[in-house]
């Protein structure tokens, strides 16, 4: 055990220190005013400080949550069936792709838009430019599909549906390098993109399809229909007979009733659109 001496504090010691021109104060007097100021709780300041964090994150997030768009379909989502026969992303996006000059065209002419960011997305008498491209690619691709059922149901293509493109596409462009690999002749590309092959392949089909209606005579070529196109369309043929002109006249009235036929089964077309998919689908 320890023992310890208390010896009595001098007066010297008791009293204060100079305040140094009036501003220092006793410790006494600092623990009294320290005594005196409300204590604020841990937990309250843990608050306040989670709180300023998730206003700093908002305001940096937010106007990138308002900027950005849900994200886009797979190209294998199927963006409406027509006739029962699905059409994917992938397939539609070559019509938005045919369409896009056309609707920019329709827009700066009516209405005078100019291109920008806000471009698709900016109304026009209640329309907005990408609302009016996905309109015009549906339309497109009614018209095609139905060609293309028709197509199958002449006996000119095996399956009419996009996956049995794709299939004879990379068929086809494997031929093309076999070809040159092998220094033989090619006409045409060496490689088709997908959208050139869908133009030429759909172009060599409607060719083949007024053929096939002709040559079993859904589309009738006869003498007295072909006198009668060319009396209702004289102004077409200027300065020439009938007997001159009838091969053309032959190829015009062709033409002209095939178009008719594909018209009334597009418009006769069931088409159910997916909303889901076509609305989400970007235009850019």
């Amino acid at each position: 055990m320890s023992t310890s001496t208390h010896r009595p504090r001098t007066p010297a010691q008791d009293r204060p220190r100079g305040n140094r021109g009036g501003r220092g104060r006793t410790a006494a007097s600092a623990r009294t005013s320290a005594a005196a100021r409300p204590t604020v709780p841990l937990w309250l300041i843990a608050v306040a400080a989670v709180l300023a964090a998730a206003a700093v994150t908002a305001a940096v997030l937010l106007p990138d949550m308002r900027n950005s768009r849900p994200p886009a379909p797979p190209v294998t989502a199927v963006v409406a069936t027509i006739d029962g026969q699905e059409i994917p992303v992938r397939e539609f996006a070559l019509y938005l792709a045919q369409e896009r000059a056309a609707t920019f065209t329709h827009f700066r002419q009516r209405f005078g838009a100019v291109d920008g960011p806000h471009f698709w997305t900016t109304p026009h008498d209640g329309r907005t430019p990408a609302a009016y491209l996905r309109e015009r690619a549906l339309a497109d691709v009614t018209r095609i599909t139905v060609e293309l059922t028709l197509a199958h149901h002449q006996g000119l293509v095996a399956d009419s549906g996009y996956d049995a493109f794709l299939h004879n596409w990379q068929t086809e462009n494997a031929r093309r390098r076999k070809a040159v690999a092998a220094h033989q002749v090619i006409y045409g590309p060496v490689q088709y993109t997908e959208s050139n092959y869908f133009t030429y392949v759909l172009s060599n089909l409607a060719a083949a399809l007024r053929d096939r209606l002709t040559d079993t005579r859904a589309i009738s070529t006869s003498d007295s229909a072909l006198r009668s196109y060319f009396t209702a369309h004289r102004g077409d043929f200027p300065h020439q007979s009938f007997a001159a002109a009838r091969e053309e006249v032959r190829q015009a009235y062709v033409l002209d009733r095939y178009q008719a036929v594909i018209g009334r089964l597009t418009a006769s077309a069931r088409v159910s659109v997916h909303h889901a998919v076509f609305d989400a689908l970007p235009v850019s």
